[in-house]
């Protein structure tokens, strides 16, 4: 198609104006429309377009979906053009802004950044809960509609599906991508190459032909430069979740409000050419894992507006950090009171723990277990058992350190969910001579028709 702009002023099927050519590509283009009175916008390809009807089939599964932070399908369908070949089309809430306009400009603050993760990853773990993904996070897809930040949905798909066109793919697609592979953590991956380049402005360095993992820019902060390095593995087995982002994410909330002090103070002193108050020197630095706040009722296009505000509440702002930290030195330095000596004594009814080469040894145990949520549509996909095993090293608190996969078995998937659960167990470590020691665990989890299990057993240290 050589100019969509020719095409501004026709009516689509009686019903959708085509009232401003807003962009596109050579197939396809988009225009603002209306739809019962309201602004909308719709995306036009021809109906021969490779891939024509796999797209249609995406519009209509999107357009079933229904989620805040998901940009909404509203019809979907084909328009016979006089003198023109077919075109597919569909209707779609219409968007102010996104994020590729942006970042051009400026990069997104602490507080910012947080703002796009939270509907983001929201938007995600929907997806990801009912057997779909996004398959094309990118700045242009994360949009705004007003106050809220939304995906894009013309993209979705269940898992599993094949990407066609492979090889074809832009910067932000995972490195399995290029043979077709479209996985939940193909889009942590996107997510994470979209958050670095959203507080740098560039894409982190990395060969395709190498396995080496991504290297990120110095200049990411915390906790955003552990969550990047953790959506950006090579090895789509070890990058969190959703889930796990999310809780890295939301931190202690004075530290939370000292940050996006912090940030605000200097980005508005830079914008209004005013000195950065002195009372921001004396906001202590932030421990590695003190982050931002979650605000998901604003975006970037309310800066402006914020700004012209910001130096009025600057004082406020600073007068509740200081007092946060006053309050937190003052309760930090009070002695503690001694425990009491009774409770420090043994019960004459405790068990005698076992000893081993006479020190008293306690091989710790599961304190709590996760499994897998398999959508219906993957366990269908079932034949007898799968089989994953994973190693996972533990700390003396009882978390998981480490997990690594000892056997995939013959699904990526399933063993992509096996080490995404795995990650999420707690133990009670072992002990020696009352002393907590780190250790190893084996999980086998069982993937079958009528439900999943997981087995564990302790490798390490030994009994």
């Amino acid at each position: 198609m050589a100019t969509w702009q020719q095409w501004e002023g026709r009516v689509i099927n009686g019903r959708f104006p085509l009232r401003q050519y807003l962009g596109g590509s050579a197939q396809s283009a988009v225009y603002l429309t209306e739809i019962n009175g309201s602004k909308a916008a719709i995306k036009l390809i021809p109906s021969d377009a490779a891939h024509g009807q796999i797209q249609v089939s995406r519009w209509e599964l999107a357009r079933k979906l229904s989620h805040p932070h998901l940009v909404r399908i509203l019809d979907v369908g084909r328009w016979h053009a006089d003198g023109e070949q077919d075109m597919l089309f569909a209707v779609m809430e219409h968007t102010d802004e996104n994020l590729a306009e942006v970042l051009p400009s400026r990069r997104l603050t602490l507080a910012e950044a947080s703002e796009m993760l939270v509907p983001a990853l929201d938007a995600l773990t929907y997806l990801h809960e009912h057997g779909m993904v996004h398959g094309n996070i990118k700045p242009a897809n994360i949009m705004a509609v007003g106050d809220e930040l939304k995906l894009s949905s013309d993209g979705i798909r269940p898992v599993g599906t094949s990407e066609e066109s492979a090889g074809s793919g832009n910067v932000y697609d995972a490195p399995e991508y290029a043979s077709g592979a479209i996985s939940p953590s193909g889009d942590i991956w996107s997510l994470g190459m979209t958050l670095v380049e959203a507080l740098t402005n560039r894409l982190p360095a990395w060969d395709r032909a190498d396995n080496n993992d991504p290297q990120l820019p110095e200049s990411v902060p915390q906790p955003f430069d552990d969550i990047a390095k953790h959506c950006l593995s090579r090895d789509p087995g070890r990058r969190w979740s959703t889930t796990e982002i999310r809780k890295r994410l939301v931190g202690p909330p004075v530290a939370a409000q000292q940050d996006i002090a912090k940030q605000e103070i200097s980005t508005v002193a830079q914008r209004h050419q005013l000195p950065a108050p002195a009372a921001q020197r004396s906001v202590p630095s932030l421990q590695a894992r003190e982050t931002v706040v979650k605000s998901p009722g604003t975006t970037w296009r309310r800066r402006g507006f914020r700004e012209s505000a910001a130096v009025i509440i600057i004082i406020i702002i600073i007068l509740v950090v200081i007092g946060a930290v006053v309050r937190r030195f003052y309760h930090g330095s009070e002695t503690p009171q001694p425990a009491s000596t009774t409770s420090a004594q043994p019960s004459a009814a405790s068990p005698t723990p076992p000893t081993t080469n006479g020190r008293v040894v306690d091989h710790g145990a599961v304190t709590h277990r996760v499994l897998p949520e398999v959508p219906q549509k993957a366990v269908n996909t079932i034949t007898g058992t799968v089989n994953v095993k994973v190693k996972v090293a533990v700390d003396t608190s009882g978390v998981v350190s480490h997990a690594t996969l000892e056997s995939r078995g013959p699904s990526r998937y399933f063993a992509d969910e096996a080490l995404q659960a795995a990650r999420k167990w707690t133990f009670t470590p072992p002990t020696v001579d009352g002393r907590a020691v780190p250790s190893e665990w084996s999980l086998t989890f069982e993937f079958k028709r009528n439900g999943t299990k997981a087995v564990p057993q302790r490798t390490s240290p030994g009994s």
